[in-house]
């Protein structure tokens, strides 16, 4: 097929930007389209025979993949640094030559793996593509688009394909409501910063002014803080709109995430490590500033076999029976580490959880979940509200030293 774009000249440049994409659907193109604008954002998009295999956003790809990771997956740990691991074990040969497609790489050796579903791998791909034909909406309506498209031989069929007319049609649905509600010029992928939080207090409630401070740290992407509140995208830009034009709350350009160098904690244990795992570990060093622990829990034997157990390893300890009282003694006494029961009458666990890492001096602090359940449920959504780790009941002087050596020793070494 003629895989010359630059025939397409249709006078409005968003209806070009789709007959493109649906020409090389048409066409059963394989191959891959570059798109860039002058001010310099690029996107990649890949096809086999006419659909679409992944895209890229040169400008945040770590970005896009963590976030979608946790959105459609949900598990804590799958994150782009296992992607980077995995995708030096990927036996997939669609790509071999192209570094820049390891996040997809390392994604289908997870699928293989079975630590990621193919519906939750179609979803991440499908999602990613509605995103980058959006931008492109959105950038060509000042922007003049660039294409060009190179022609590719795939040394084997993608195990995952995304349907090329379903990805414009929804694409064009979320610009056209984006558009209708005169966000045009705010792109989704802009990070809102509050510049006068004076202004914004006297406008809002204490309640509400408390809420846009937590959500609004000029640390994640409007797309990101959607997908972590769980609020619909559309919905929250608008909400923040009255801030954005009043000069309250910026809207800057967040880099990239950064890869870790290795994820070794993520990754299956070898033997080596197995076997020193089930040894009983040294106590932490005596520390030279006592750091404090703090335990949630409403049954007082397990609260008086830790505090012998803390004490015992050099450490300062508080407990804390009255899960309601939680917050108010953390924020009081600001432990170095938190053992927090699961079950417990009135508030349970999973909820302090969640509350104490919404607390920005928190979001740091290890919480060691404590529970006498061991499904892999209660560990994933552990893990999802914000857990360090997860250790069964009834406890064992062996899992709490190791605790106290894993979170509390090397911050000891170094002070």
């Amino acid at each position: 097929m003629n895989n010359d774009l630059h025939y397409l000249t249709a006078v409005d440049p968003q209806r070009n930007s789709i007959g493109r994409f649906q020409y090389l659907s048409w066409g059963e193109f394989t191959g891959t389209v570059n798109v860039a604008v002058a001010s310099g954002q690029a996107w990649e998009i890949v096809f086999y025979q006419g659909q679409i295999v992944c895209s890229i956003d040169r400008a945040r790809p770590n970005r896009l993949w963590q976030r979608l990771l946790r959105a459609h997956v949900g598990y804590e740990y799958i994150g782009i640094d296992l992607l980077s691991e995995a995708a030096h074990h990927s036996s997939w040969l669609g790509f071999e030559q192209k570094k820049e497609y390891w996040h997809y790489q390392g994604a289908i050796s997870l699928m293989q793996l079975s630590e990621i579903k193919s519906s939750e791998l179609t979803a991440i791909l499908t999602t990613a593509a509605q995103e980058t034909i959006f931008d492109l909406l959105q950038y060509s309506q000042g922007q003049k688009l660039t294409f060009r498209s190179q022609s590719e031989i795939f040394a084997e069929r993608p195990l995952i394909l995304v349907n090329t007319e379903a990805v414009i049609a929804q694409a064009e649905i979320m610009w056209q409501e984006w558009h209708t509600q005169r966000l045009g010029n705010i792109s989704p992928n802009k990070t809102p910063a509050i510049r006068h939080p004076v202004q914004l207090y006297r406008q809002t409630t204490p309640i509400i002014y408390q809420n846009l401070v937590q959500v609004i740290t000029g640390k994640r992407t409007l797309r990101e803080i959607a997908a972590e509140i769980d609020e619909d995208l559309l919905l929250l830009t608008r909400s923040l709109t009255r801030y954005i034009q009043t000069g309250i709350v910026e809207l800057i350009d967040l880099p990239d995430l950064k890869l870790p160098l290795i994820a070794r904690q993520a990754l299956p244990m070898s033997k080596t490590a197995i076997d020193n795992s089930v040894r009983t570990p040294s106590m932490p060093p005596k520390p030279i500033q006592s750091k404090l622990v703090i335990c949630i829990d409403d049954n007082p034997e397990v609260c008086e076999s830790m505090r012998s157990i803390v004490t015992d390893a050099g450490y300062r300890f508080i407990a804390i029976q009255d899960a309601t009282q939680a917050l108010p003694r953390l924020l009081e006494n600001k432990p170095d580490l938190i053992f927090l029961d699961l079950i417990m009458p009135k508030i349970n666990g999973y909820e302090i959880c969640g509350q104490i890492r919404r607390i920005s001096t928190f979001a740091q602090i290890p919480i060691v979940i404590l529970t006498g359940k061991d499904g892999l449920l209660d560990r994933v959504r552990s893990k999802v509200v914000g857990a360090s780790e997860f250790t069964c009941k009834p406890i064992t002087k062996h899992a709490i030293v190791t605790s106290l050596a894993k979170y509390l020793s090397s911050s000891v070494i170094e002070s």
